[in-house]
């Protein structure tokens, strides 16, 4: 998972404590069923490798996920981001952090877009894309949860002459 710093500190300041008591989620106390989810979710945060791009966090910045947090400059991002995409296996995930995943879209190391949309707005209703260019991105699926009212929009991002 990649970051960046205002996303990370958030989400390290709320999944490690709700994986240890789910209760301590907003919506587990409204839904006491996304208790398990919650945690789940919790879990697989404090376990997976993230990657955050910043120039103002330290190690000291990471606990509790220090052992599982690699900080990258923003001048090394392009090339971080880069070789991760070089190696075998998993995906990468860009959680939030519309500054970095702008940069990366324009930089041409976004394969796919996941946009979440829902009836609330988030950020103060900052756009979503940067002031630069967004290259062309073609529609590959629409999903729905019966118990949700967002809708997910995964788009691939197109090559340029596509």
């Amino acid at each position: 998972m990649n970051l960046g710093a205002t996303t990370y500190t958030g989400l390290k300041a709320y999944w490690p404590a709700v994986a240890a008591d789910p209760a301590l989620s907003p919506a587990v106390a409204n839904n006491p069923g996304l208790a398990d989810l919650h945690r789940e979710i919790g879990r697989r945060n404090n376990e997976m490798r993230k990657v955050v791009v910043s120039d103002s966090l330290t190690e000291e910045d990471t606990a509790p996920w220090t052992g599982t947090t690699t900080i990258v400059r923003r001048a090394d991002a392009h090339k971080a981001v880069a070789e991760l995409k070089s190696r075998p296996g998993g995906d990468i995930l860009i959680f939030g952090s519309r500054t970095l995943w702008n940069d990366l879209l324009a930089a041409g190391l976004v394969d796919e877009l996941h946009l979440m949309v829902g009836a609330a707005v988030l950020g103060g209703g900052t756009a979503a894309f940067g002031g630069g260019p967004v290259p062309p991105l073609r529609l590959l699926e629409t999903r729905r949860r019966d118990d949700s009212d967002n809708v997910i929009l995964r788009y691939a991002v197109a090559c340029r002459g596509e």
